[in-house]
């Protein structure tokens, strides 16, 4: 398989195609269809999974995924403003993993969505808030594989309404998703999972064979995506001769920090000197380090005495609140996309871009790398914050 591999410079991008290892062993390792390599590798099939080779037994792998993702994603150099000059940045970019459900969350869902397949499912159940990357990615995905998505959305609108059209809204309704819209006050009251539960058994009672998943698809099975998604990069890397000190990556539900930080303990990457950051979106860092314990105890047996504080390092890039972007933070998406031509979104990698950047600034590196996870149809939902800043550029 080959590993799209570039440079940006100014107005001017470079890309280059490497062949991170012989086409053989990728296609085996990654269960991919042999037309992969020619651009054909999200077929959408099942098909079967075979685990790193740094990955021990004992971490018991999923049997099989979906092949939805356009994998590898490009890794390629990223000159953002805000970042000490000795640092030179790189960015993968897994905005690129597909269209309607660009972004991380497919990585996950292509282990989910296979396990519902594999055990006679008609439907899937997932929560988020109304402008949900997750069930956005979610909703698209399922129906792709024929299997229909009910998404629970957190709204603080009336939820007797209709929910509108602006962003992943409007994918939303497009695939025909069924929106179930929760107020904040009953969110808080009951939590994410007692509303997932309680709709999985209305469904049942209707005689639906529902798949449920938590907000993101951070669980066990979930978490697959991103021990996964380490392989590519050190492939990538290795292909390249590149060394990251730091990799940064916005955190939020925790799936794909449980995988990332598992991936880079056990490929030996973090041995070998790379540090991973996370920057925290929407909870301060204590609740995240707690959250990914409680993951790696209850999902993963044999690492209960793993502690993430030893495993990555969280930084508190919340803000204002989840999904409330200051002006600085959209300022500073703006500098980006006119200084690289990449865009951000508000919610996730506006604010972890910003955090990476005070962070190299405070203590700089020679080579970094940032995870995009998407999440650009989020943008329109901040389409008057942004438009009365423009003035400025």
């Amino acid at each position: 398989m080959l590993a799209a591999i570039g440079a940006i410079s100014g107005a001017t991008a470079t890309w280059i195609v490497l062949r991170s290892v012989p086409t053989p062993l990728r296609t085996k390792e990654r269960g991919s269809p042999p037309s992969a390599s020619l651009g054909l590798g999200a077929t959408g099939e099942t098909v079967p999974y075979t685990p790193p080779s740094w990955a021990p037994a004992s971490l018991t792998a999923p049997p099989s995924r979906l092949a939805l993702a356009h994998l590898p994603t490009p890794l390629h150099k990223w000159p953002v403003p805000k970042v000490a000059n000795e640092t030179e940045v790189w960015i993968k970019r897994d905005d690129m993993t597909g269209c309607e459900y660009a972004g991380n969350k497919i990585r996950k869902l292509e282990f989910l969505l296979a396990d519902a397949k594999a055990k006679g499912c008609d439907c899937v159940i997932t929560v988020g808030g109304i402008q949900s990357n997750h069930c956005r990615a979610t909703a698209a995905a399922a129906r792709r594989v024929g299997l229909e998505p009910h998404i629970l959305l957190r709204t603080s609108g009336p939820t007797d309404s209709d929910p509108g059209l602006v962003g992943n809204l409007l994918v939303d309704r497009m695939v025909g998703a069924r929106i179930h819209l929760v107020s904040e006050a009953k969110f808080q009251a009951k939590g994410a999972w007692k509303l997932v539960c309680e709709l999985r058994d209305d469904l049942e009672e209707d005689g639906k064979l529902p798949y449920a998943f938590p907000s993101g698809g951070s669980n066990a099975l979930g978490s697959w995506g991103y021990i996964e998604a380490v392989r590519e990069i050190a492939d990538q890397a290795a292909a390249a001769q590149l060394h990251f000190d730091r990799i940064y990556f916005g955190c939020g539900s925790g799936g794909t920090a449980a995988g990332l930080a598992l991936g880079v303990h056990l490929s030996g990457l973090g041995e070998a000197g790379t540090e991973l950051v996370g920057l925290g979106v929407d909870d301060d860092p204590a609740f995240f380090y707690d959250k990914l314990d409680g993951l790696f105890r209850a999902c993963f047996s044999d690492f209960t005495d793993l502690k993430s504080r030893e495993l990555l390092t969280i930084l508190d890039c919340v803000g204002q609140g989840y999904a409330q972007a200051t002006d600085e933070e959209l300022a500073y998406a703006l500098q980006v996309a006119r200084a690289t031509g990449v865009c951000l979104d508000p919610v996730y990698t506006g604010k972890a871009a910003l955090g990476m950047a005070r962070d190299l600034r405070a203590r700089p590196v020679e080579r970094a790398l940032f995870i995009h996870t998407g999440g650009l149809l989020g943008t329109y939902a901040k389409a008057d914050q942004i438009g009365a800043l423009l003035a400025d550029f």
